[in-house]
């Protein structure tokens, strides 16, 4: 029997990039060639449901009439008969999901859903993870945002919560009422990542020092927030800013819990820094390239067409003989810079 690892993800509120990062972690690990399950628990946002909906081009139900889903599972209070069902499991990419209805338009009572209570969503739970294959890796539970006897369920069954949260003040907030609220359930490892960040200047910002530990800092990256679901997607993501600074997130988190199986990272970025390329985050990549590139040329087609080579080589070796000029670039520069930084917001 293989010893899967139970991954929770969560956050504090809405809108974080939950989803998205439950999705590109698993393909990460899948195409690694670690067996990976994704299981939608999000039963009313349902966003990685809705990915395998797309990908199976529109089709309304989800699943065979043998198969039993989240939302069956809690609906039944965990005594679903399973004699004659399996959990329903699809294939996506490189990763499996369990969808959390059998169709992607189904209306759920929250009453008949929600657990009554902890020990309850637990036991409810338990049953969930006893009634997948034994031939994974990793199972990554994409838990809904907030807190609530589920989320406390999640986090006890986990191996290890991943908290995402974005860096504005309300999302710092709600992070640390969770954590807070989490701690109390279990004592299970909790991490924390910064998603869809504006200021990075590393994308290895990594801590050692606490229980709940800072993972890093994703950037924001605009052809993954504008493509997420869309027909080029995958394509993008592959040579993504985004994708690289996770994998850097997941190989810290193997560093420190003494996983092996960490993931490659391919990627080189078009400027030579991952640094670099992070300040032009508002940019789709095409963007980038066309900016940076187009700025050096400009600079240089400027510099050689008001200069000769010797007073080139003159300005190399004294730049303060050249100070209007110097100038004339530096305020072009804070200029962009200014621009850059207004649409950052």
């Amino acid at each position: 029997m293989k010893d899967s690892r139970i991954i929770n993800l969560v956050s504090g509120k809405g809108g974080t990039g939950k989803t998205l990062f439950s999705a590109v972690l698993a393909e990460m690990l899948g195409s690694n060639g670690y067996e990976t399950l994704v299981v939608d628990l999000d039963t009313f946002v349902r966003g990685l449901t809705s990915l395998l909906y797309v990908h199976k081009k529109g089709a309304l139900n989800l699943t065979d009439s043998n198969q039993f889903t989240v939302s069956d599972i809690f609906i039944d209070k965990g005594q679903y008969e399973l004699d004659n069902m399996s959990i329903a499991i699809s294939r996506y990419l490189s990763f499996d999901v369990v969808p959390s209805v059998s169709r992607v338009d189904r209306i759920l009572d929250f009453k008949d859903l929600m657990p009554d209570t902890k020990d309850e969503a637990y036991f409810i739970l338990q049953k969930l993870i006893a009634s997948i294959p034994d031939k994974y890796d990793f199972i990554i539970l994409d838990s809904r945002a907030g807190y609530d006897e589920l989320i406390a369920a999640t986090h006890q069954i986990s191996d290890l919560s991943i908290c995402i949260e974005e860096e504005d003040d309300i999302s710092k907030i709600t992070t640390e009422n969770l954590i807070r609220q989490l701690q109390n359930d279990s004592e299970n490892p909790l991490f924390r990542v910064v998603n869809k960040a504006r200021s990075v200047t590393s994308i290895e910002e990594f801590t050692n020092t606490s229980s709940i530990s800072e993972l890093g800092r994703i950037p924001f990256d605009m052809d993954i927030m504008k493509g997420f679901g869309g027909s080029r997607f995958w394509e993008e993501t592959e040579k993504s800013l985004y994708k690289s600074a996770l994998g850097h997130v997941w190989n810290s988190l193997c560093l420190k819990l003494a996983i092996k199986k960490e993931v490659r990272i391919n990627r080189i970025s078009p400027f030579g820094s991952d640094k670099v390329e992070s300040k032009l985050q508002m940019l789709s990549l095409k963007d980038r390239v066309i900016f940076f590139y187009g700025l050096v040329i400009g600079i240089v087609g400027l510099t050689t067409g008001f200069l000769d080579t010797e007073q080139i080589l003159r300005l190399i070796e004294n730049p303060g003989e050249f100070l209007p000029i110097l100038l004339g670039f530096a305020g072009i520069g804070l200029s962009i810079m200014v621009v850059l930084k207004g649409k950052s917001k």
